[in-house]
């Protein structure tokens, strides 16, 4: 049987964010990857915050910057907001993830795609993968919102998700490029939002819709055509559950531990999910290198306190599926300068919304611009 320090299952940005630390570390480490490569069939929007999209060093021809937030009531009234010096970035989901997985290669670990991790056996040192015939002696899931990884090992699973779908469109030429198009309305999103965006090649449309409800998205896509253009034509599709009631638990037990979607570590409020699969993603390979390498403590104790739980945005979020709010409420509040400075949170997420220094350079910014 072959033998290697750390076993990832799943290649998106949670897994590969781990692998190329440990591998960077020391670490012997392995990728298995159910799909024909990274970033094939890859069910992201790829939407990065700012402060990932500079960690991480993106290559400029792989993103799009876009400077600010156009919120729109069900009534297409909107609102812009932005936040001093921050900007989201569009990216090529699919490139961004080739080129991660070769900076993973580079940095020693070895990558398999085409295969699929199904029977694991969990023992005091180490862990089985036997199909691959290979003792671990850590593993990582990383294998997505419907982790089969955590059912096998005995971990928490998500319990509360979203189901998006998304479309890459060609046209909306009156879309301000400059934003991201974010609408509220119950008849297209029901206890979400839908978006629509430039994207590095092409533009974005989706929604996503809680649970029990059905996505609507060639409904939204005709809808949106009347206000950006009616000669935009759909080119591909995809879709995916997003996991909204925030970490499973428990996400670690001994020699194995989730990470990102699989571990539920997703912004129940806005779904957000790629800044924390790397961020965490980055740091549990570094630990797991601590850990097999110098003996420190177990990885996920190291990086126990950079897990967010969320408890206000959970509390927003199943207040949110379990009430909603009325499209006429929403009418009438997206021009309420309160309803502005929540938002502008929400969105610029980053500093939370209980940060004292967000919502003070939210009031500053506000009175120097009157």
């Amino acid at each position: 049987m072959d033998r290697c320090d750390l076993a990832v299952v799943g290649g998106s940005f949670a897994g590969l964010a781990c692998a190329r630390q440990a591998a960077l570390n020391g670490l012997d480490t392995r990728v298995f990857e159910r799909k024909i490569a990274p970033g094939a069939y890859t069910q992201s929007t790829g939407i990065f915050v700012q402060e990932i999209a500079d960690m991480v060093a993106l290559p400029a021809e792989l993103m799009r910057r876009i400077k600010g937030v156009r919120l729109y009531a069900p009534n297409m009234q909107y609102i812009d907001l932005r936040s001093p010096g921050y900007s989201f970035v569009a990216t090529d989901t699919q490139r961004v993830l080739t080129w991660m997985a070769d900076r993973a290669v580079e940095a020693g670990a070895n990558i398999e795609s085409s295969t699929q991790v199904q029977e694991v056996t969990r023992r005091e040192s180490e862990v089985i993968l036997e199909e691959q015939e290979l003792a671990a002696s850590y593993l990582v899931a990383a294998d997505g919102a419907n982790s089969a990884m955590a059912k096998q090992l005995g971990l928490g699973t998500n319990q509360q998700v979203l189901c998006g779908a998304e479309y890459e469109v060609d046209g909306f030429d009156e879309l301000d490029a400059d934003f991201l198009h974010v609408f509220i309305n119950s008849d297209y999103a029901p206890g979400y939002i839908g978006w629509l965006f430039k994207g590095v090649k092409t533009v974005q449309l989706g929604v996503a819709v809680k649970p029990g409800k059905h996505v609507k998205l060639r409904p939204f896509f005709e809808f949106l055509k009347s206000y950006f253009g009616s000669d935009a034509t759909m080119l591909s599709g995809r879709g995916g559950l997003i996991p909204c009631g925030g970490v499973v638990s428990p996400w670690a037990d001994g020699n194995v531990c989730l990470v990102g979607d699989a571990a539920g570590m997703v912004s129940p409020l806005t779904a957000g999910g790629i800044h924390p699969s790397i961020e965490i993603g980055e740091q549990l390979g570094v630990a797991v290198a601590a850990h097999l390498r110098h003996g420190l403590a177990l990885p996920q104790d190291q990086i126990r306190s950079m897990v967010k739980r969320y408890p206000v945005k959970k509390r927003l979020r199943s207040a949110y599926n379990q009430f909603g709010a009325p499209d006429s409420l929403v009418n009438f509040m997206i021009s309420n300068g309160l309803f502005r400075r929540v938002a502008q949170i929400v969105f610029f997420h980053h500093r939370g919304l209980l940060s004292k220094d967000a919502w003070r350079d939210i009031l500053f910014a506000e009175l120097a611009a009157k």
